[in-house]
């Protein structure tokens, strides 16, 4: 930890849910990075990996995850996500939905994943209600 590295190769993710307000960060972000290498004299290269638009989860969808929430005596949580993963594949066929689980420490998109028997069984429950009382409506 006491070694200044003569090279570092980091990743970094920039999500919201509007494209627009997403591409803006990014802007921002490389106009500071590109500052503080020319201030430092170093050297930056930015190469951007993986650009897709946001997978807007539909709303009447995630108004009958919402109940199937609340019947389940749990309040409503509503995350943004930039939902990516399946839901940008699917979007392409049909309208998608989003239910969370929470982790253990918040801890996700990491081998130390983790979630508790009491969540997953929550989840279960809340995802049969979910398609139980499933009413397809169609898209305009």
């Amino acid at each position: 930890m006491n070694v200044i590295p003569g090279r570092v190769r980091f990743s970094l993710d920039l999500r919201s849910p509007r494209d627009a307000h997403r591409e803006k960060a990014i802007t921002a972000v490389l106009a500071k990075l590109h500052s503080i290498c020319a201030r430092r004299g170093v050297k930056l290269h930015a190469q951007k990996m993986h650009d897709e638009p946001v997978a807007q989860c539909a709303g009447w969808m995630q108004t009958q995850i919402a109940a199937a929430i609340e019947a389940e005596g749990l309040p409503v949580r509503r995350l943004p996500s930039g939902a990516g993963h399946d839901g940008m594949a699917i979007q392409a066929i049909a309208e998608i939905g989003m239910l969370f689980v929470r982790c253990k420490s918040g801890v996700s998109h990491n081998p130390a994943e983790a979630i508790s028997e009491e969540d997953a069984g929550i989840a279960t429950r809340v995802l049969l209600r979910f398609v139980t009382a499933f009413r397809a409506v169609a898209a305009i």
